[in-house]
């Protein structure tokens, strides 16, 4: 797990990255600490479901989540944080997957926005920026 540097005391919202891609994942923390967000990135669903249960002060207001990730996939980080934490935090999913099951299954677990990769920059934005209006 990482944090993006950010200045302390910041009141940019907080984005939990959940991607196993290097290069996607700095493409990712990149644009969205230049357009004003902090980024916590996880590489593997072990780390998110860790980062999700940070303390308050460090819990991320958003999740831009991969569904193929190590260790656990990204239905079971979207499972644990709806049925097991109870919370309503927004997520966006950004996946290369290509069956509509997955699509179906996270749907009714509620996502903000499902993303298939490649999506544009301006994509990632406004999905991102719809999820914390």
């Amino acid at each position: 797990m990482n944090r993006e540097a950010t200045s302390s005391g910041s009141a940019r919202p907080r984005v939990l990255v959940v991607e196993d891609s290097d290069e996607l994942m700095q493409f990712l923390a990149d644009l969205l600490v230049l357009n004003s967000y902090e980024v916590v990135s996880a590489r593997n669903g072990v780390e998110a479901m860790v980062a999700l249960t940070a303390p308050e002060s460090e819990t991320p207001h958003a999740v831009l989540l991969d569904l193929g990730l190590p260790l656990e996939s990204g239905v079971s980080v979207l499972t644990f944080l709806r049925n097991v934490m109870q919370s309503g935090l927004p997520v966006i999913v950004l996946t290369g997957r290509q069956d509509p099951d997955d699509e179906v299954a996270v749907r009714q677990l509620g996502i903000s926005t499902y993303l298939r990769k490649p999506a544009s920059p301006e994509q990632i934005l406004a999905a991102v920026a719809r999820a914390l209006a």
